[in-house]
């Protein structure tokens, strides 16, 4: 394995998996250095050395030797990469996500375990942080995972199907919020239309690509979620447009309360526009305690589909096709806003059908 390591990629040789690294690492914005291992490794996201620079010693190998292994709880760095993982939709470049969050969690434990550790595993099986499924395997690793899982499933909700999407956010609706299912089919009818109920949606992107849309100079770039998190006006950074996550949050208070949300006993940040979850509860905070009216009509038991629909598009969501040229919102009888009642309730209708189809499927 020292000339190359065969993968179902093909043969991988030392200098084109440091080649591979090294474009990674530039993207992900962590440090370039490299040291070389006699097994041919090459360390990906290493950490600077610890000894002054006029006396770095040449012998990479003893300092191998005695380097213990780096185990436990990750760090706010670590925390971070994980944020850029999940927006690129990747662990590394050959380590997609899948709709699998178990799998999605051992690729991102054993890239945090190989960057962790690259210059201490001379010794190991040669394969180790070069085959993946021998990576992942590895019981270390696996040791890892709930570390990494710690603020939350490693989920690729774009390659879920929409009603899978559908199915989870009726569920926490349902069974963990307490709403009747009518309530809970109007509240998701409208995140259908404002996101395809994808948390990590960016207003004026496409479902396939829910982080790419316009920057302020008009060109359509693909954002972080920091850059999302961070938008400013002021200073014409980040995306064009503010609406984000499931409901399209728009306004300032309402955005950023997103973001300082806590979820799990931490505030997650940008970490939450990949956890649907998390912005469920922050949508059910926000009904509880901002806007007792439109809860009060969900939670009713006796709501229609289409009356909890249009309650939440009216008093909750309010899009700027039911507003006056003055910006206030217009009469419910009004042609323009009954237009918009008529192509979200069928939405509704459908979540509803869609969860009550998956509870009463056969296992």
């Amino acid at each position: 394995m020292k000339r190359g390591s065969s993968t179902s990629f093909g043969v991988v040789s030392p200098s084109e998996r440091a080649q591979a690294d090294l474009f990674f690492n530039d993207l992900m914005g962590m440090p370039s250095r490299r040291a070389p291992t006699r097994s041919g490794r090459v360390a990906a996201w290493p950490r600077q050395p610890t000894w002054p620079a006029e006396s770095e010693p040449e012998d990479f190998e003893a300092i191998d030797e005695a380097r213990p292994l780096i185990e436990g709880p990750l760090t706010d760095a670590e925390w971070q990469s994980i944020v850029l993982m999940l927006g690129r939709g990747e662990a590394e470049i050959g380590s997609a996500f899948t709709t699998d969050a178990n799998r999605n969690a051992l690729l991102v434990a054993a890239r945090i375990f190989c960057a962790r550790n690259a210059l201490s595993l001379e010794n190991e099986d040669p394969l180790l942080c070069v085959v993946k499924d021998v990576t992942m395997a590895d019981r270390r690793v696996r040791a890892l995972v709930p570390h990494v899982t710690l603020r939350g499933p490693i989920e690729d909700w774009i390659h879920q199907t929409r009603d899978a999407r559908i199915v989870r956010v009726m569920t926490l609706l349902v069974n963990t919020y307490s709403y009747p299912v009518n309530g809970a089919a109007g509240l998701v009818g409208n995140l259908q239309a404002e996101s395809g109920v994808l948390p990590q949606r960016i207003e004026g992107s496409d479902g396939s690509t829910p982080l790419r849309a316009k920057n302020f100079a008009g060109n359509t770039v693909d954002f972080t979620a920091e850059e999302v998190m961070n938008r400013s006006t002021t200073a014409r950074t980040g995306p064009k447009m503010p609406g984000i996550g499931l409901a399209q949050w728009t306004s300032g208070t309402r955005r950023s309360g997103l973001f300082t949300h806590s979820f799990r006993g931490v505030v997650l940040g940008p970490r939450i526009l990949f956890d649907l979850d998390g912005q469920v509860d922050y949508l059910v905070t926000e009904l509880r305690t901002r806007f007792a009216g439109v809860q009060a009509v969900l939670t009713s038991p006796t709501v229609t589909i289409d009356g909890a629909c249009d309650e939440v598009l009216y008093n909750f969501e309010i899009p700027g096709a039911i507003l006056s040229p003055a910006r206030t919102k217009l009469p419910r009888s009004d042609a323009r806003v009954t237009a918009v009642f008529s192509k979200r309730r069928p939405l509704a209708r459908n979540a509803h059908a869609v969860f009550t189809a998956s509870t009463t499927a056969t296992p």
